[in-house]
């Protein structure tokens, strides 16, 4: 009777632990899919370099990534991220791929709705825009020219602040999905300026030919699930090497968005929705 009652106790144990367990799992997954992809965050960054012009001593880049409209962004979610884009005021605005999930259908209206949302962005000097392996359709290069978004697709252009003292901005095409042509982007002869980079996918760094001085870049979400000490647990083709918020990589500062949606599961955990705010400043 005494063993019986003995395995009755432990038997209990047991069940009691497997339900504590269940409860856990259950309550981790209704975190990281209702809460923890909502509360869009501000992460600000101060990037000091010697070649960045006196004029530019201050200048605001703010750049959002990884839309995926139709996970667990819609209209609320973008007009969201719009008002919180304009109260920064910033000069230039980049946005950094993957607009639309592939797995989405975008019909015309919502497509309407996207290019009347981002419309709204205000940035005194304009926004850019390069393309993510999401991005590879024709609607994509639609909404942006509807939206007034310059796409940066294997070239540069100059960026002056009311003087002749320029800065380059260089966007590539997507390095998985897209058409990329770094002969093309980087096709300046000895110029000085100090340089800023848009790219998808971060780990093109390792493929580049010229080096910028400021990479920014998109695609890992920043592991999209993070643990306490492990960092990342999930890292994607494109972003097995460089997945982390920020990395210093000899002259270059690279810093890969966290991103505003989700890409694959409607989950994020101890990694919000995020769009970062870069201050320029001349040393």
């Amino acid at each position: 009777d005494l063993m019986k009652k003995k395995d009755k106790v432990k038997g209990h144990g047991f069940l009691k632990f497997i339900l504590v367990l269940i409860i856990i799992c259950a309550g981790t997954y209704y975190y990281a899919r209702y809460v923890g992809t909502t509360g869009l965050v501000i992460k600000e960054y101060s990037v000091i370099n010697e070649k960045i012009p006196e004029s530019f001593h201050g200048f605001k880049i703010v750049q959002f990534s990884d839309t995926h409209y139709g996970m667990t962004t819609f209209n609320d979610e973008l007009k969201n991220m719009v008002s919180k884009i304009n109260i920064l005021n910033p000069d230039i605005v980049v946005f950094t791929g993957d607009l639309v999930d592939y797995h989405y259908n975008l019909n015309d209206d919502e497509k309407n709705d996207i290019i009347n949302i981002l419309s709204e962005i205000d940035a005194s000097l304009g926004v850019y825009a390069v393309t993510g392996n999401h991005d590879q359709n024709v609607s994509y290069e639609g909404i942006l020219s509807g939206s007034n978004i310059n796409l940066l697709k294997n070239k540069y252009e100059y960026i002056y602040n009311g003087t002749s003292e320029k800065i380059m901005l260089i966007g590539l095409d997507d390095y998985l999905e897209g058409t990329l042509d770094l002969d093309a982007a980087f096709s300046y002869e000895d110029d000085t300026s100090y340089k800023i980079l848009l790219a998808h996918e971060p780990d093109v760094y390792d493929k580049l030919t010229k080096v910028p001085d400021l990479m920014l870049a998109g695609h890992s979400h920043n592991g999209q699930v993070r643990i306490p000490l492990a960092g990342a647990i999930y890292k994607t083709v494109g972003a097995k090497k460089y997945y982390d918020p920020e990395y210093s990589l000899g002259d270059t500062k690279m810093y890969i968005s966290g991103g505003v949606g989700t890409s694959k599961y409607k989950v994020r955990l101890f990694d919000r929705p995020s769009i970062s705010l870069y201050r320029l400043y001349s040393k």
